[in-house]
């Protein structure tokens, strides 16, 4: 059989990659670059390290913002040996028991929606409690935006006149709690767009939390269930409305599934609009940022400005700083508070050198997390929001 760590024999140890790493970045450390990460996984894999907390602490630190890959001359598969690695040393990891609580209460709320669609009351209680703060989730809860009241999205939505294409709506694990108004809104914007809408009622997470933290298992089990809830054949496209899962689904090992992945954006940006559909002026400053997995891995960030740019009078800018990573990077926010912060705090200071009056993201942990941090810097007024949000806010109405 195989050693899937093989691949770490790849890297000529070239450097082109330094640059592009947050981690490395911030510390100039060696072993806190892919580089090092490659040089530690595969030393490990030919017996030469034990997994210590030391070694497995660098990889860990990783953000799998995947920047590296897009750089790399050598194409080294950086991502999935980081997370092969990850799998394999499992057992050995030991995480502080404040990091495992929390961890555990994200992910269990994630996988509850009857727990997210209450998240509101629940949240204004543990907040002027003060049990919030004392749980560790003071920042999560300075992400999550304002709940929003949304229409049941299960099942299909018909095409607003002629029917020119019929896509699958993959909602994520965060809907009900972060993302609702950008679920209603893609699901209108597409029907104004002459789209049909199905939203398969059986679909889960990604799995992408479980892969890059080591759970093989999990992750299997959520690949299977949106497998089985998504008969390809019947659709154009899948598209996902949060680029971070659109991420994963595309790396899916099953080609048919993985081809008809498209992150929304992309699709809006090539499918046709009818002359029916008209956008109002809107007199204000939007600045738009690029998650890593819109960039690195569904190479689409270019749709994002293109599709806002079609509102009148909206100055689009791109975040000057939004080639790294933000920071939020899945479950890294909760795990690795520290780096996580710092490297928001370098996004935040472009959006203070001329503050915009939003900031667009594609993602729904990127747009959590800079929320949190607008929010913490006295800030909120900036609105976080995603750019279908936008788009379909000032469509003029039928």
């Amino acid at each position: 059989m195989t050693n899937p760590l093989s691949d770490t024999e790849l890297c000529v140890k070239c450097g082109l990659c330094l640059p592009h790493c947050p981690t490395y970045g911030k510390t100039l450390d060696e072993n806190e670059s892919p580089r090092g990460r490659l040089t530690l996984i595969q030393a490990w894999a030919e017996g030469q390290l034990e997994a210590t907390p030391k070694l497995l602490g660098h990889v860990d630190n990783c953000l799998l913002c995947r920047s590296c890959e897009s750089v790399c001359p050598a194409n080294v598969p950086y991502g999935r040996l980081v997370d092969d690695f990850r799998s394999a040393t499992a057992d050995k990891h030991t995480k502080p028991l404040a990091v495992k609580l929390k961890s555990a209460a994200v992910g269990y709320t994630l996988q509850s929606p009857s727990l997210q669609r209450w998240s509101g009351p629940v949240r204004r209680v543990l907040n002027k409690t003060g049990l919030m703060k004392t749980a560790g989730l003071s920042e999560l809860s300075a992400g999550l935006p304002e709940p929003f009241e949304h229409r049941l999205w299960q099942g299909f939505h018909p095409a607003l006149g002629q029917e020119t294409a019929r896509v699958a709506l993959f909602l994520g694990c965060t809907a009900e709690l972060a993302d609702a108004e950008t679920v209603t809104a893609a699901i209108r914007l597409l029907n104004r767009l002459g789209v049909g809408v199905t939203v398969p009622a059986d679909q889960g997470c990604c799995g992408g939390m479980a892969l890059h933290n080591g759970d093989g298992a999990n992750f299997a089990r959520m690949q299977l269930r949106n497998l089985e809830a998504f008969d390809c054949k019947g659709f154009d496209a899948i598209l996902a409305v949060a680029s971070g899962c659109g991420a994963v689904l595309k790396e899916y090992p099953e080609k048919g599934f993985a081809a008809k992945i498209r992150d929304i954006s992309c699709f809006l940006a090539e499918h046709p609009w009818p002359d029916s559909v008209r956008l109002e002026p809107l007199s204000a400053k939007v600045l738009v940022h690029s998650p890593c997995s819109l960039k690195n891995v569904l190479k689409s960030e270019r749709n994002p400005p293109a599709l806002l740019r079609r509102i009148p009078e909206l100055q689009v800018d791109l975040l000057s700083k939004s080639s790294l990573c933000c920071g939020a990077a899945g479950t890294y926010l909760v795990d690795h508070p520290k780096m996580a912060q710092a490297l928001r705090e370098d996004l935040l200071d472009s959006v203070t050198a001329c503050p915009p009056n939003y900031v667009a993201t594609s993602n729904v942990g990127c747009a959590m997390h800079l929320r949190a941090g607008l929010n913490l810097w006295g800030l909120g007024h900036i609105e976080v929001l995603h750019p279908l949000v936008l788009l379909e806010r000032h469509c003029v109405r039928l």
